[in-house]
């Protein structure tokens, strides 16, 4: 059998809005973690710069306090310089060594004019004569009353001190001093280079740096970049542009940060701090965003993949429920009328056609064994259909007891009645029931699919096709024709005629025709035979046979059957307001008249608005209808009798099977049928029944009707058996009301 076509939503209509989900939640993520980094590196980088920034202002403020101090020191080692000059006996080692302490003076030299040393503290260097170039003859040379010297290295001691001198009158001089240690010890927590050393002890800090405007490091806390010029470019433009910026480079190896902040002093920049940050801990908790994102996208497309598949395989189930039978596991009609459109939309050309195949006797076997094994049934029915189509072909399970085969790509039409016969074929083989074996009878309507037919219509055609076997049982196999739907347009238009009549919207297509009846011994008019008559706009007087036949197939029969009623009691009260009251009318009574539970309530309704005299009304009943529903039937006929109202059993001798039952019916008439009135022509007289017929009817008390008269030698015959009454084209054929009317003045 050919591939489903129609699975519902496939895969794919859940896999594209996961797709979508998908790209949307990763665009979400992918946003969020790059805020949440860009955010974080954001506030490492102001962070970064903060730290930065109040360094450099500790780097001005280091330079400011080394000048401050210097000043203070060469303050100090002036006034005490002066404090000496003042010393009445500045020979005295006494006064010399309460100004040393007091001033906290290391060294304290008392030079002649020669340059030799007379004096020092703690007698120290005594007779020691400054040589040619050496800081003190050059200060003993010079034109200078006071000088204070930058810290040295002493000559002799290798110490570096803080000298200051004074020039006596006399050309001698005082030298003082400071260890330079002391003054270092003082100043050390201004220096550049310990403010560099403590940033560094942080420990995301890999080096600090002070670079001065020629791109040189004057200060680094690891050594061995002092001294060194900066070659990075970018780092150049960004301390040339004067901004505080964060660069992402490399360093000894790792990655890193390096910061960059300019320091400016009375509004002149004097540099650029310039700290190395390790990208270790930012790029971790970095890493770590990013994890905490990637996770929480994989959880929410795991619960949205979840949640999709879910729906995917609930639709799937779904489209099972909805699309295939659950019995059989074939598509369903739901599914065919989906999978015909696409075969008609999509046509390539192909010749296509259905069979619809009726299980006719399918509905017995339900109501003898039950529906479970009438499930049974039609799964092995389902199986047997399926292995005997081709791949190409679709079969489909249509209703209770029908199924529909798509044939696809044949060639020519004795094809498809090759396969219809081979279908019909396996069903002459019994189905294996758990119960016992049972033949399947089945009817194979089939319709060809032509262009831009719609699937409605085609189910149409193949189901009239289907009607047409049931009409003609000698076959099993018919192929819809054109003039199929002519019968079925006839068909409504008629049906909706009848509708109308009923409905009081119409009060002309429906009309009573009236049979005379005639007294065989009396020789006088004994009623009529009311017969419906349904002429249809367009299409013409329509037979009863067909008119009823549709009535009854709509369930329309029951309240036809009072409208015709209702008309033969006006005729009546018509007829006996005349003065012919003792002609009575017969009416026929169909068999779903005759089983409606409330049917002698309406009758008896109807008579009695009427006004008729109720032994003036006969109602026929078919005796076959009798044979199958005896007792209920004869009930009914019981309580018409009751009321007053004849009744007579048509067609007699034809159906009913027990005549030792007559004698039990509640009838006044018995009408013997054509069948046998028209055996006085065919037959030896010796041969007839029908003179024992109306002979046993007498002694039942029965009134003897005979129709179908048409030949003078069955009047003969008749009149001689001693039938009481005629009816038939001898007498009359039937007439409409006027004519009716006529015929009774006539007599």
């Amino acid at each position: 059998m050919k591939k489903d076509k129609l699975k519902g939503p496939g895969i794919q209509y859940f896999l594209v809005p996961f797709l979508v989900l998908l790209l949307l939640f990763f665009l979400m993520t992918y946003m969020a973690i790059r805020n949440r980094v860009i955010e974080r590196y954001h506030s490492f980088e102001t962070d970064a710069i903060s730290i930065a920034e109040s360094y450099s202002h500790a780097l001005v403020y280091s330079r400011d306090a080394h000048f401050i101090i210097t000043e203070l020191l060469n303050q100090r080692l002036m006034l005490a310089i002066q404090a000496i000059s003042m010393i009445e006996d500045k020979y005295d080692n006494d006064a010399l060594s309460v100004i040393g302490d007091r001033f906290l003076l290391d060294e304290i030299y008392l030079y002649n004019s020669d340059g030799e040393i007379i004096y020092s503290k703690d007698l120290k260097y005594l007779g020691w004569k400054a040589h040619e170039g050496h800081p003190v003859h050059n200060f003993m040379v010079s034109d200078q009353e006071i000088l204070v010297e930058d810290i040295r290295k002493d000559s002799e001691s290798d110490n570096y001190l803080k000298y200051a001198y004074l020039r006596n009158e006399d050309g001698s001089f005082v030298q003082i001093g400071i260890m330079a240690d002391t003054v270092y010890n003082f100043l050390r927590g201004f220096e550049i280079n310990d403010i560099l050393i403590h940033l560094s002890n942080r420990s995301d800090i890999l080096n600090a740096m002070f670079i001065n405007n020629e791109f040189e490091i004057i200060a680094s806390s690891l050594p061995e970049f002092t001294g060194r010029i900066m070659a990075e470019k970018e780092i150049e433009e960004h301390i040339l542009k004067e901004d505080r910026h964060t660069i992402k480079t490399v360093f000894n190896g790792q990655d890193v940060f390096q910061v960059c902040v300019p320091v400016f002093h009375d509004g002149e920049k004097h540099g650029s701090l310039s700290l190395i940050w390790s990208a270790k801990e930012l790029e971790s908790e970095v890493r770590r965003m990013i994890l905490e994102g990637v996770l929480m996208f994989i959880v929410v497309i795991i619960t949205v993949g979840i949640i999709l598949f879910y729906a995917y395989r609930k639709n799937k189930a779904n489209i099972k429920i909805a699309y295939y039978d659950k019995l059989t596991g074939l598509p369903n009609s739901e599914y065919f009328v989906e999978y015909m459109k696409d075969e008609i939309k999509n046509s390539d050309n192909s010749k296509k056609a259905v069979m619809l195949i009726n299980c006719r006797n399918f509905r017995t076997l339900n109501i003898t064994y039950g529906f479970s094994y009438g499930d049974e049934i039609l799964v092995q029915i389902a199986g047997r259909i399926k292995e005997l189509i081709r791949p190409n072909d679709m079969l489909f399970k249509l209703g209770a007891d029908r199924f529909l085969l798509v044939v696809d790509n044949y060639e020519k039409k004795e094809e498809l009645n090759v396969l219809a016969e081979k279908i019909a074929d396996i069903f002459e083989n019994p189905i294996i029931g758990s119960v016992e074996h049972q033949y399947i009878n089945i009817e194979i309507g089939i319709a060809e699919v032509k262009q831009d037919i719609t699937v409605d219509k085609l189910l149409q055609e193949a189901t009239l096709a289907l009607d047409m076997i049931n009409r003609n049982k000698s076959q099993h196999i018919c192929y819809y024709e054109d003039i199929m739907d002519e019968q079925v347009m006839r068909q409504d238009r008629i049906e909706k005629t009848i509708r109308a009549v009923i409905n009081s919207e119409d009060n002309h297509s429906l009309s009573l025709n009236f049979q005379p009846k005639w007294h065989a011994n009396r020789n006088c008019l004994a009623g009529f035979e009311a017969l419906a008559r349904l002429n249809v706009e367009g299409l013409g007087n329509i037979p009863p046979a067909e008119f009823i036949d549709i009535a009854e197939k709509k369930m329309l029969m029951y309240d036809l059957g009072k409208v015709i009623l209702r008309k033969a009691c006006r005729f009546l009260n018509k007829i006996s307001d005349m003065g012919n009251e003792d002609i009575k009318l017969s009416v026929n009574i169909s068999v779903i008249q005759l089983l409606r539970d409330e049917f002698v309530k309406d009758v008896l309704e109807i008579v009695e608005s009427s006004g008729i005299d109720k032994k003036s009304l006969v109602l026929e009943i078919t005796e076959s209808v009798i044979m199958d529903n005896f007792d209920l039937i004869n009930g009914k006929l019981k309580a018409i009798k009751k009321a007053g109202i004849l009744v007579s059993l048509d067609d007699f001798g034809t159906g009913f099977s027990s005549l030792s039952r007559l004698h039990e019916l509640k009838i006044d008439y018995v009408k013997i049928d054509k069948y046998f009135v028209d055996k006085i022509i065919d037959q030896d007289e010796k041969k007839l029944i029908i003179a024992d017929i109306i002979s046993m009817s007498h002694k039942f008390g029965l009134t003897v009707v005979a129709e179908g008269v048409e030949k003078e030698e069955q009047k003969i015959y008749l009149k001689k058996s001693n039938c009481d009454i005629l009816q038939g084209y001898l007498i009359s054929k039937p007439l409409d009301e006027a004519r009716a009317i006529e015929f009774i003045d006539a007599e």
